[in-house]
């Protein structure tokens, strides 16, 4: 009892810190109390029926997982959420015999959200397998039973919506992830147009906490998921809009922990886009600077976001090493913080997360490091990400294997991936593999082919490699010779066939117009095949021939 009347007073204030995002020493205190009173069911499932309990659990799983502490939030819930799971299918009977339904739908609801908190947690690492399942059966019990008109549930199924898309979105499902975050948007804005209605004037001080909610989730549904699905194709100037916007909405809100969250996201996509040139070595050694600031400020806040800070500013500074030659990297003062970085690299499953472990091991073998590069895609590589089979394949290729990378590469290409920066790399690749054995005309058509999508390739190292290879790979166009039947004291304009074309053309026109001298353009032109039109512009290009400026006038 002791327990459930310190948890009482300490859930309700913690909550409304959550929901304005109040991220700071206070807050920190209290989550340290808060964690330490429900260490218990780190090994023994809390009562499914006692909503203080389970409430506790939800948000301390929140803060957990907004401090980029997923792994302990998975242990902290794990033994209570996988008996709630085993029980959704029979909760409905719970509220059609309970004698208070307001106070069972409220239960009901806090089982659903400890349940969401532990599935977002276990979401941010690779592949959770049941993750589908239990998400469906969450979302078959809110809409089927649980939500009614005077409950209408729209911050659950707002949560519902963004978590199923980040997983279909993780998956790959990007249509589908991008209809979810769609619904979670919808939500959420019914959620808040309610509770205006409710606070605005009764009750100021909610109305803020709730305005806050509203548009931390919007952002955040904005920028991880819609800007996310446009970093998964690889359209990094599109994502990097989505996460500017998503940052403007927090820009007078002061939440700084989710602003500046936002803006790693936003400044590594621009490291990204930025090309490989010399102007653009001053703004990739900013956005150097800048990312490593953000990474010392979330350090202590969020480990998941510093981590890609402080990856995507040695990634900056490693792109602008490369400028004026690619395809060779110099780590000299770098090699010890990418070591540690890649060591510290692990399964996240967010996309940008999976760009920037990339990106380190890619930086690893460009500088040649084989065997480190070999080590963290054997690490790192769980589930055959494209991102790891193209590293295998660029790794068997530094390695004098072309055979092997050509498996891969073939491989990867058959699959069609979304992403046409990956294509364009791979066909880069593959034509390089080819080059190296002989095959001149098969590496030219991969080349060719790598060339149709650059114009839609947004990574800019990927361009700087296809025009890397093209320089190695396409035979210059051979200089004109003079035809076999010209003599020295010709015209050399005679050689030139569209010269010849047009003259061709001219002299037929002017037979026609001297058989039948009275005719107008209309009729010469019928008589000759062609349309009226043609005629005039052709006629035109040669109004200095008088017979010409007979026909016309």
């Amino acid at each position: 009892m002791f327990l459930d009347t310190r948890l009482a007073g300490l859930v309700d204030p913690f909550q409304a810190g959550i929901r304005a995002s109040a991220f700071g020493p206070e807050l920190d205190a209290a989550a340290a109390e808060l964690l330490q009173l429900l260490a218990v069911h780190r090994k023994r499932r809390a009562d499914a029926n006692n909503r203080i309990r389970l409430k506790a659990l939800g948000l301390a799983a929140d803060y957990l997982d907004a401090m980029g502490r997923a792994p302990e939030a998975v242990a902290l819930l794990e033994p209570t959420v996988t008996e709630l799971l085993a029980e959704v299918s029979g909760w409905h009977r719970e509220l059609t015999i309970a004698p208070d339904r307001e106070a069972t739908r409220r239960l009901l609801r806090q089982r659903v959200w400890c349940c969401l908190a532990y599935i977002i947690a276990r979401l941010r690492g690779l592949g959770w397998p049941e993750a589908e399942r239990a998400l469906n059966k969450l979302r078959n019990f809110v809409e089927g039973h649980l939500a009614a008109a005077e409950f209408p549930c729209h911050g659950t199924m707002a949560l519902l919506h963004y978590y199923q898309g980040l997983w279909r979105r993780n998956q790959g499902q990007l249509n589908q992830a991008a209809w979810d975050f769609d619904a979670a948007l919808d939500q959420t804005r019914r959620r808040f147009e309610d509770k205006q209605l409710r606070y605005q004037t009764a009750n100021p001080d909610r109305y803020r906490r709730e305005l806050i909610y509203s548009r931390v989730t919007t952002a955040r549904v904005l920028g991880f998921g819609h800007g996310g699905i446009a970093l998964s194709r690889g359209r990094y100037v599109e994502a990097r809009a989505w996460l500017i916007a998503a940052h403007q909405i927090l820009a007078q809100l002061g939440q700084e922990t989710w602003r500046k969250s936002l803006e790693v996201y936003s400044r590594g996509t621009a490291v990204l886009i930025e090309e490989l040139r010399p102007e653009a070595g001053e703004r990739l050694a900013e956005q150097a600077g800048r990312l490593k600031e953000l990474a010392e400020w979330l350090g202590p806040r969020n480990s998941r976001h510093a981590f890609l800070a402080e990856t995507f500013a040695l990634v900056a500074e490693a792109r602008r090493r490369q400028i004026g030659q690619p395809l060779a990297l110099d780590l000299t003062g770098l090699k010890r913080k990418l070591d540690a970085l890649v060591r510290r690299a692990g399964s996240d499953a967010g996309p940008l997360a999976t760009v920037a472990a990339a990106e380190l091991v890619g930086c690893l073998l460009r500088s040649g490091d084989r065997e480190g590069a070999a080590a963290g895609i054997e690490r790192l590589d769980d589930a055959g990400e494209p991102e790891w089979r193209l590293l295998r394949a660029e790794l068997a290729l530094a390695s004098g294997q072309p055979g092997a990378a050509r498996l891969q590469l073939t491989e990867l290409l058959e699959q069609r991936h979304s992403g046409r920066a990956l294509r364009a790399r791979a066909w880069a690749l593959l034509a390089k593999c080819e080059a190296s054995e002989g095959h001149r005309l098969a590496a030219e058509r991969a080349l060719a082919a790598g060339q149709e999508l650059r114009e839609h390739v947004q990574d800019a190292w990927t361009k700087a490699l296809l025009d890397d290879v093209a320089t190695h790979i396409v035979r210059p166009a051979p200089a004109p010779e003079p035809m076999p039947y010209q003599t020295p004291d010709e015209d050399p304009q005679w050689c030139d066939l569209d010269h010849n074309l047009e003259t061709a053309r001219l002299r037929v026109v002017a037979l026609a117009h001297e058989r039948h001298p009275d005719y107008n353009v209309d009729r010469l032109a019928a008589l000759v095949g062609r349309g009226p039109s043609w005629l005039y512009a052709f006629l035109g290009r040669h109004r200095e021939l008088p017979w010409v400026r007979e026909i016309l006038d």
